[in-house]
């Protein structure tokens, strides 16, 4: 079912979303990756990249919920801290440091870590700005008729664009004051579907 906008579906999802927030009944993993967001955000500062433990490195991966920790455990703590430097703060325009971390043979693609843990990192960082990019976040925009249609092609850097643009149009439409909070509002309005709500 695609909710229409403005309508009372609409609303009532608003309503039903900001009451499981108020009594705790948001996901799990949802309140898990935002859990220690603070925290988890000072490691990605620029002065504390270089020193950055595989420790730190692999608390970033859990918490963006990647789950091939054996090939991300893989990469050397020296290729992870460029990647994430390079990600993070270098002068080219976002799509192209999206896609040099996403796209395999990417420059900066590290083994184990997609498009959910890249667009973690950018949201952790600043979540004003950056969204995540997960089936979750996917399956929200399908039932707010606000997918973008084509993220299975081309540039991933464009793609993640597409995506930002339509989380940020849900962000407006339901009112949320961030992509962590339209975050886990994916998180609910997909479990809510699931058990009929």
């Amino acid at each position: 079912m695609v909710v229409q906008p403005g309508s009372a579906e609409q609303l009532a999802l608003l309503q039903s979303f900001r009451e499981a927030q108020a009594s705790g009944q948001i996901p799990a993993s949802a309140k898990r990756r935002w859990r220690d967001a603070a925290a988890l955000g000072q490691l990605l500062y620029e002065d504390a990249l270089p020193v950055m433990s595989q420790q730190q490195a692999f608390d970033l991966y859990r918490a963006s919920g990647g789950r091939h920790a054996a090939d991300f455990g893989a990469n050397s703590i020296e290729e992870i801290r460029d990647s994430l430097d390079f990600l993070l703060y270098d002068t080219i325009k976002l799509e192209g440091r999206f896609q040099e971390c996403v796209a395999e043979g990417g420059a900066y693609k590290l083994a184990g870590a997609g498009k959910e843990f890249i667009s973690y990192l950018l949201g952790l960082r600043d979540p004003r700005l950056f969204g995540v990019w997960n089936a979750t976040a996917e399956r929200a925009l399908r039932r707010m008729g606000l997918h973008p249609g084509a993220l299975r092609q081309g540039h991933w850097g464009l793609r993640y664009i597409d995506l930002l643009d339509s989380l940020q149009r849900l962000a407006g439409r339901v009112g949320l004051v961030d992509f962590a909070e339209a975050d886990r509002f994916a998180g609910w309005i997909s479990r809510s579907r699931r058990s009929g709500g």
